[in-house]
C-alpha cells in the first residue's frame, strides 16, 4: 500500500509542475496588440476625431471632454463605438462647450 500511494503522490507531483510550467510560458490565445500611429483632434468645435493607422488586432474610440454651460463642470463622453480602422468621432450634448479631446485605446 505504502508504494501505491507514493506512487500516486509522484505523479500528482509530477503532473502540477508540468502543468504550471506549461501555463506560464505558453501565450494566451488570440492575444494582440496595442494600436499605433494614432492622432486625436478637436472635431469643428463640439467634438473629437480619433484614428489609428495600425489597429494590430487592438481598438481604439475618440473621447471628448465638454464644460457645461450653467457651470456645472466637465462633461466626459467617449464614442460608442471600439474601432479597427478609419475615424472615430464623439460630440458634445447640448448645453455643453468643447473643452478637451483623446483617444481610448485597448490591446484587444
Amino acid at each position: 500500500m505504502k508504494k501505491w500511494s507514493i506512487l500516486a503522490m509522484g505523479g500528482v507531483v509530477a503532473a502540477f509542475t508540468l502543468g504550471f510550467q506549461g501555463a506560464a510560458s505558453a501565450a494566451p490565445a488570440g492575444a494582440t496588440a496595442w494600436p499605433t500611429g494614432c492622432t486625436y483632434q478637436n472635431n469643428f468645435e463640439n467634438g473629437a476625431m480619433a484614428r489609428c493607422t495600425n489597429s494590430n488586432g487592438g481598438h481604439y474610440k475618440a473621447s471628448v471632454n465638454c464644460t457645461r454651460w450653467d457651470g456645472g463642470g466637465i462633461v466626459v463622453i467617449d464614442a460608442p463605438r471600439w474601432r479597427t480602422s478609419g475615424w472615430s468621432q464623439v460630440f458634445c450634448p447640448a448645453q455643453t462647450q468643447f473643452s478637451s479631446a483623446g483617444i481610448i485605446t485597448k490591446s484587444t
